[in-house]
């Protein structure tokens, strides 16, 4: 009796499987399912399930003979099966405990982040506050440590460098425990291919979570006069201006700067096709500007500038920000900022 976790991220009939009670696998063929399980029609199970965005519950008999198969759908936000939990068992065997996996959906142009409630809860006490649409930051708020964010990034920022990720990372729930979860993700995902869809996986009864002693301090309460660390990247939209944007905390988002540009861009522009930013607009040549000088390849160069961001009364609030290359190949597209407040 087993849990398998089925991604159908790519358009159809694209699925495989990525995780076994838990533990990773990579992107392994759903036909193991016939040889291990016996299951001869589990790839029209699978279409059946994707089409009814529904699960089922019945006996197959395969070539070992009976077993019950268990199918429930992971769905997007949009209603879309992003994948399928599914066990596997002898007839007479009790059901056993699912793990919780939950669907997201990068917006490529945007960098918005598309969840539902149950990726919301996955990490939550009380469903208060769930939003479907997050900024990348926010998005990943409760998040101690990601060592493979940047290849994540490289993914959601559509380069052609990669075409799907899986990596672990660390995260904090409501409760103060922390968690281990598995993130996967495909580009070229959706009806017509130009989305980024992904999953995130609570594997923490197969794995500890990891967390190094200078990842720690993120967990600290920030204050007023903290300095923020945060990883910037560049919305690009084609036929117009690049767009920088605040997709990661490093440090803890300093009390001074605002949760959520989103929320607070909506609430004044219901009906805006592009989300708000932290950034004032005003400022975003010069970081255009500094992105070109540091696409020379420098790492140890560092830009500084003087711009505002949104405050938490949704003013502007003016800070001294130093930019520099994010390590290795995708620091051309990835940089790291440091900021302080400026007294008006």
């Amino acid at each position: 009796m087993t849990w398998y976790l089925i991604e159908t991220l790519a358009q159809a009939p694209s699925a495989s499987i990525v995780f076994k009670e838990g533990e990773h696998r990579d992107w392994t063929s759903v036909r193991t399912l016939t040889r291990s399980d016996g299951l001869d029609k589990i790839e029209d199970l699978i279409a059946d399930v994707r089409t009814s965005c529904e699960g089922l519950d019945r006996v197959e008999q395969g070539r070992l003979g009976p077993r019950r198969i268990v199918m429930r759908p992971v769905l997007g936000y949009e209603g879309d099966v992003y994948g399928i939990k599914t066990w596997v068992g002898k007839p007479e065997e009790d059901l056993t405990p699912e793990r919780a996996i939950a669907s997201v959906n990068w917006d490529v142009q945007s960098l918005v982040a598309r969840h539902t409630l149950e990726s919301y809860m996955m990490s939550s006490i009380s469903p208060e506050g769930f939003g479907q649409d997050r900024d990348p930051g926010q998005f990943l708020r409760k998040v101690a440590q990601f060592d493979a964010l940047n290849e994540l990034a490289e993914l959601c920022l559509n380069d052609g460098t990669r075409t799907h990720f899986s990596g672990r990372l660390t995260v904090l729930h409501d409760d103060t425990r922390l968690m281990a979860w598995r993130g996967l993700a495909r580009s070229s995902a959706g009806p017509d291919g130009t989305e980024v869809r992904g999953m995130f996986h609570d594997v923490t009864d197969t794995e500890p979570p990891q967390i190094a002693p200078l990842t720690a301090l993120k967990l600290s309460t920030s204050d007023e006069s903290a300095t923020g660390t945060v990883l910037v990247a560049y919305r690009r939209v084609p036929g117009e201006p690049e767009v920088p944007a605040l997709i990661y905390w490093i440090s803890p988002r300093p009390f001074f700067v605002a949760e959520s540009a989103t929320e607070h861009h909506l609430a004044q522009q219901p009906h805006a096709r592009l989300p708000g930013n932290l950034i004032n607009p005003e400022f975003f040549d010069e970081f255009i500007r500094a992105k070109k000088v540091l696409e020379a390849g420098q790492d140890d160069l560092e830009i500084p500038m003087v711009i505002e961001m949104l405050g938490r009364e949704g003013d502007w609030v003016r800070v001294r920000f130093h930019i520099r290359r994010y390590p290795g190949a995708v620091g051309s597209l990835l940089h790291i900022g440091r900021f302080t407040r400026l007294e008006d």
